[in-house]
C-alpha cells in the first residue's frame, strides 16, 4: 500500500472510530433527553393527583372502597389522559384507569402486565411491548392510606427517536467518510509529491549525477525545508567530489614533478658519470625534492586529521624557541629575502612542531606567491593575554576573487601552470592554528599581505 492511501487509510479510521463515539454519545444523550421529558409529564401527572384527588375525601373519617372510586372517577373524569402516559388507580383488588393512553400501555393493562413500580420512585422496567417509566404513590386521606396510584409512560419513541437519528448520522458520516477519504487520498499525494521529486533526484544521483535537483515548493513548510535542506546537501556533495577530484589531480600533479625531477638526475647521473662536485649537485637536487615530498605528505596528514583525531600536543611553548627553529628552517630553504625578527620572552600554549610548520608554511607561500624579491617579515608581539605571530610581505595583495576562500584547500593564487603549488598551505595553518585553540586572520590590499596567528598565552 502506498505511502498517500496508508495515511488515508490511518486518517479514516481514526474519523471512523471519532464519528462512531459522537454518534453513540448523540444516541445516549437523545434517549436521556426523551426519558428527562416522560420523568417531567409524569411528575405533573402526579402533582395533578396530588392537587384534585383527596379534596373528595376531606372530612371523611372512614373510607370504603365506593368513596375511593367514586373520587378516582371524578377524577379521571376531569383528567381523561393523554397519548404519553397512563395513570391507574388501585384500592385493593379494584383498578380503574385513564380512558385514554399509549396503546402499548393499555394493552400491558388489559393483560395484566403493567409493571407496579416502587413507592415514591421513578422507575424503569423492561416489558413485552418496550421500556416503561413507572412513578407510583400511595394514596392517602385522612392520615390513612387508601390506595396507590401508578403513572406509567413508554420509552420507546425515545429510544425509536434515537436510533433513528443514529441511523442518520451513520449514513451521514459513511457518506462524509468515503468523500474525506477520497480528497485526503488527493491531498495526501498532492503533499507528498515533493518527497516522490526527491526520490527521484535520488536515484538519480545514484548514478553519480550530482547535478542533478529537486525542485522546491513554493511553501517554505517542512517539506520544503527538506527539499531545500536536499539539495543544499546534493551541493556539498558535489563540492566535495569536485574537491576530491582536484585534490587527486593537485596531489598527483605535485608528487610527480619532484620525482621526475629526481628520476631524470639519476639517469643523466647514470649515463654520464660525474666528479665529486656532480656528485654533490645530485646528492642536493635530490635531497630538495625529498624536502618538498615531505612537506606535501606533512600538508596533506594535517588535513587528513582535521575531521577527527588529535592533530596537536598542547604544551608551554617558549616563543623565541619557535622563532629559533624557524630560522633554523627558513636558512636550509635559501630564502634571501625573509627577515624573521625577535619574539617576546613569553610562554603560550601551543604545539612547538605544528607551529613550526605553520610559520614555515607562512613563509614558503608568501616566497612563491609574490613576484622575485618581494621581502617577507615575521614578528611577534605580545597582546591581551595573547601572541600575535605575523608574516608580512609588501606584494600586490591576494586577488580579490579567491580573497573569501583562500583557506580552504586547493585554492592557489597562481594561474600560471608552474605546479608549483597545491593550495594546501593556507588551509593547514588554519587547520593547525585551530587545533590549537588559535585564530587566523588574513589582511591583504595592494601595498601587501598580512596573514596573524593569535594563540592564547599560558597561565602562571
Amino acid at each position: 500500500m502506498r505511502l498517500p492511501t496508508r495515511l488515508a487509510v490511518i486518517g479514516v479510521g481514526f474519523l471512523a472510530a471519532t464519528l462512531l463515539v459522537v454518534g453513540l454519545l448523540a444516541y445516549e444523550m437523545i434517549r436521556a433527553s426523551g426519558r428527562q421529558e416522560v420523568d417531567r409529564i409524569l411528575r405533573r401527572e402526579l402533582e395533578a393527583v396530588t392537587a384534585g384527588f383527596p379534596p373528595m375525601l376531606a372530612g371523611k373519617a372512614q373510607l370504603n372502597a365506593d368513596d375511593l372510586r367514586r373520587a378516582a372517577s371524578q377524577y379521571l373524569a376531569i383528567h381523561p389522559g393523554s397519548d404519553r402516559h397512563l395513570t391507574v388507580f388501585s384500592f385493593g383488588g379494584d383498578e380503574i384507569s385513564t380512558r385514554a393512553g399509549p396503546d402499548r400501555l393499555v394493552e400491558l393493562r388489559q393483560d395484566g402486565r403493567l409493571p407496579d413500580g416502587t413507592l415514591g420512585r421513578l422507575t424503569t422496567a423492561d416489558t413485552p411491548e418496550g421500556p416503561v417509566r413507572v412513578l407510583a404513590a400511595p394514596l392517602a386521606a385522612g392520615g390513612v392510606i387508601a390506595g396507590r396510584v401508578t403513572i406509567a409512560g413508554p420509552l420507546h419513541e425515545a429510544h425509536d427517536t434515537a436510533a433513528r437519528s443514529l441511523v442518520r448520522m451513520s449514513v451521514a458520516g459513511a457518506i462524509g467518510l468515503v468523500l474525506g477519504g477520497g480528497g485526503l487520498v488527493l491531498a495526501t499525494r498532492r503533499a507528498l509529491r515533493p518527497v516522490r521529486a526527491l526520490a527521484d533526484t535520488a536515484r538519480a544521483t545514484s548514478g553519480g549525477d550530482l547535478e542533478a535537483r529537486a525542485p522546491e515548493p513554493t511553501q517554505q513548510d517542512e517539506i520544503g525545508e527538506l527539499a531545500t535542506e536536499f539539495n543544499r546537501m546534493l551541493d556539498r556533495l558535489r563540492d566535495h567530489a569536485e574537491q576530491r577530484r582536484r585534490m587527486v589531480a593537485a596531489v598527483s600533479h605535485e608528487l610527480r614533478t619532484p620525482l621526475a625531477v629526481a628520476q631524470g638526475h639519476l639517469e643523466m647521473f647514470e649515463t654520464l658519470g660525474g666528479d665529486h662536485d656532480s656528485m654533490v649537485a645530485l646528492v642536493a637536487t635530490l635531497r630538495a625534492e625529498v624536502d618538498r615530498l615531505s612537506r606535501i605528505v606533512d600538508d596533506l596528514g594535517a588535513l587528513a586529521h582535521a575531521d577527527g583525531g588529535p592533530v596537536v600536543e598542547l604544551q608551554p611553548v617558549f616563543a623565541p624557541d619557535v622563532f629559533d627553529d624557524l630560522r633554523q628552517r627558513v636558512a636550509g630553504l635559501g630564502l634571501e629575502h625573509v627577515v624573521i625578527g625577535e619574539a617576546p620572552p613569553v610562554v603560550m600554549e601551543a604545539d612547538q612542531a605544528r607551529l613550526a610548520q605553520s610559520l614555515l608554511n607562512l613563509v614558503v607561500n608568501a616566497a612563491v606567491h609574490t613576484p622575485g624579491g618581494t621581502a617577507v617579515r615575521v614578528d611577534a608581539l605580545r597582546a591581551e593575554g595573547e601572541l600575535c605571530l605575523s608574516v608580512t610581505d609588501n606584494g600586490p595583495g591576494i586577488d580579490t576573487a579567491i580573497r573569501d576562500v583562500v583557506f580552504e584547500p586547493f585554492v592557489t593564487t597562481r594561474g600560471d601552470g608552474s605546479g608549483r603549488g597545491a593550495g594546501l598551505g593556507l588551509a593547514v595553518v588554519k587547520t593547525l592554528t585551530e587545533a590549537q585553540q588559535g585564530t587566523i586572520q588574513l589582511d591583504t590590499g595592494p601595498t601587501g599581505t598580512t596573514v596573524t596567528i593569535r594563540l592564547p598565552l599560558a597561565v602562571t
